[in-house]
């Protein structure tokens, strides 16, 4: 069986590359998009099984982003963010997200969070 291809959408190039290796150690296909725009033609291309997304990103947003995502596909997304209020992450369950994580965060909890949501 191939791996699952991920899908990183976050405008922090250094997140990207750290997040990027370790899920490739744990055995995903990862792609990386640093804004909404491009986030969305890759979820196009590439049909990604599962997409991580940050919220505060400039020009289009998170928000924004799982907005257009969820009147297009079926793909689970998780939100990775700083924003950790409570009405931000009613926000995220509102708009179709499966999982909301904050940050700061561990790279081994996010794994296992992509992989319960990937099980499902």
């Amino acid at each position: 069986m191939s791996p699952a291809t991920l899908l990183l959408i976050d405008d922090d190039t250094t997140l990207l590359e750290l997040l990027s290796g370790h899920l490739q150690r744990a055995g995903y296909q990862v792609l990386t998009a640093n804004d909404g725009g491009s986030g969305l033609r890759m979820v196009a291309e590439a049909r990604p099984e599962l997409v991580v997304l940050d919220v505060m990103m400039p020009g289009m947003d998170g928000w924004e982003v799982c907005e257009r995502l969820r009147a297009r596909v079926r793909v689970p997304i998780i939100m990775l963010t700083a924003k950790d209020e409570e009405i931000d992450k009613l926000r995220g369950f509102r708009l179709g997200v499966d999982d909301y994580v904050t940050k700061p965060f561990s790279f081994a909890e996010l794994a296992a969070r992509i992989g319960a949501v990937l099980a499902r």
